[in-house]
């Protein structure tokens, strides 16, 4: 029997994803599944890898059933993850130490803020302003601000260390294997202890100017660097072959990216200047860039992708509220359905001067404020659940417009378009709001589930499942829907810059 398909799989925060691609591009099969997040105390966010693996693996097979075909029948698997969510596993035994701890947790929040006012990360501060006066190397720049975050890893593992019992004695002993969700799965899928290297690009533990592990954190918090994997590029034939017992047929596995890096390939975002918004749990501006970005204003440099001779780079900014947001409006009972938002929105010509700042647990991106507090501004009398709703959107909108206005006002790159996807991408509303204010024509493709299609894209090209790119470039194409931005936008930027000022009276709040 030919191989005739491809796989990918992605592992996000709230869903596991598998879909059974044929050589035209189209879905032959897929299955998904919930992933169960725990919340033992306020602020922890967990997911039981045992649980997580075995639904991967029923996820896996529901696609490959799905699709009518067997193991034998796939050329590749490809695999998209969900980033700086880790955990830590024993080399004797091969079962995990803790659950692993997501990018949403916040446990180690006292430890961010007692490091970031410590001595040791000021003087870093201090002395990489002056390094970059001297030298004007990106990477000093970006040590002159560097600030610690609860979403990055290192204090989230730092933490672990210090609290889990007997953790560290392990970790001295060279017994813990660490590892995100990259190189937890392919660790079970293949027995092998390796990172690929968008996925570890975006712990706080790598340095993408030098594109190796940042010694400094592992001296400076203490980390033992004997637990880390090996980084690996993109895609090859290092990740290995699944196990023989997992699907039937031990399969190649011959790309892995981080899930945003995924986002980025699979909509065709391949050159310099590229520009990719996803809006999902959380909303992500991603930029390509030929070198690692060193911004001023909290946008993030980060590796899209290495694949052979070619490693291109990310500018990130994100809002990690915009499902939060949502939700929260749906509990209030602002609506009731998903699919009426944009309508709902649409019935009122504007807010009526109403604002919401989308700040349940600061503001991040290029107003860091992790102090601010959340809520609504400017409501009247006259003020109704429409105006309420509209202003939950345009929030979403604006957290993206001040990172594109971010990155456009430190580099030289020219954005000709955003391309979307995530779930809050169906949302017409949104789109058209965000070309209305940005000025850039929004393009949705055909289907917003992108990371799992590029990183099949990924895989399938190092199989020979495809010739090249120009050959996956009509495939790209698609049924996608571009919403022009209208011609009079003053009213939409004048909302933008009363949302700014209402996100500077929530300042300081909590």
């Amino acid at each position: 029997m030919g191989k005739e398909y491809v796989m990918g799989i992605d592992v996000g925060t709230t869903t596991i994803r598998s879909f059974i691609f044929n050589r035209k591009g189209e879905i032959c099969g897929s299955c998904s599944d919930k992933v169960i997040i725990l919340t033992p105390f306020p602020g922890w966010n967990e997911i039981d890898p045992e649980d997580l693996w075995n639904k991967i693996v029923k996820v896996m097979r529901g696609a490959i059933t799905s699709a009518g075909i067997l193991a034998e029948s796939l050329a590749t698997i490809g695999i998209s993850c969900q980033r700086a969510t880790f955990t830590t596993w024993s080399k004797s035994t091969g079962r995990a130490l803790h659950n692993l701890i997501t990018w949403k947790d916040t446990r180690a929040d006292h430890l961010v803020n007692s490091w970031n006012n410590g001595i040791c990360m000021r003087s870093m501060r201090f002395f990489g302003k002056i390094l970059f006066g001297i030298t004007r190397m990106p990477r000093y720049k970006a040590a002159s601000i560097l600030i610690l975050k609860n979403g990055l890893v290192n204090m989230r593992l730092l933490w672990c260390l210090e609290n889990i019992p007997g953790l560290r004695d392990l970790a001295s002993e060279g017994d813990v294997m660490y590892g995100g969700v990259d190189s937890w799965l392919l660790y079970k899928l293949t027995g092998n202890h390796i990172t690929e290297v968008s996925s570890i690009a975006a712990t706080g533990m790598f340095d993408p100017f030098q594109m190796t592990y940042a010694g400094w954190v592992f001296n400076l918090f203490n980390i033992p660097d004997n637990m880390m994997p090996k980084i690996v590029s993109s895609c090859g034939d290092h990740f290995g072959v699944t196990l023989p017992e997992v699907l039937g047929s031990p399969v190649p596995i011959q790309a892995v990216l981080a899930d945003q890096s995924a986002s980025v390939f699979g909509s065709g975002c391949y050159s310099a200047g590229a520009a990719k918004i996803t809006l999902g749990t959380g909303s992500f501006l991603d930029v390509v860039c030929n070198v690692p970005h060193a911004s001023m204003n909290g946008l993030v440099p980060l590796v899209g992708w290495s694949i052979a001779q070619e490693t291109m780079y990310m500018a990130e900014g994100q809002a990690t509220e915009t499902a939060q947001t949502i939700e929260w409006g749906k509990h209030c009972n602002l609506f009731k359905e998903y699919d009426e938002l944009s309508d709902i929105a649409k019935s009122v010509p504007n807010s009526g001067g109403v604002y919401f700042v989308p700040a349940f647990n600061g503001l991040n991106g290029s107003i860091t404020d992790f102090s601010c507090g959340a809520g609504f501004i400017g409501i009247t009398t006259a003020t109704g659940n429409s105006q309420l709703v509209r202003a939950l959107l345009e929030s979403i909108v604006f957290t993206q417009k001040q990172l594109v206005e971010a990155f456009l006002s430190e580099t030289d790159y020219k954005i000709e378009k955003l391309v979307v996807d995530g779930g809050i991408a169906k949302s017409d509303f949104i789109l058209q709001h965000l070309a209305n204010v940005t000025g850039l024509p929004v393009k949705r493709p055909a289907t917003v589930e992108q990371s799992v299609w590029g990183v099949a894209l990924l895989a399938g090209l190092q199989a020979g499942m495809w010739k090249d790119r120009s050959q996956i470039n009509t495939i790209l194409q698609g049924n996608s829907t571009t919403f022009i931005p209208k011609k009079n936008n003053t009213r939409e930027l004048a909302d933008y810059q009363r949302w700014l000022k209402a996100c500077k009276h929530f300042s300081n709040w909590n």
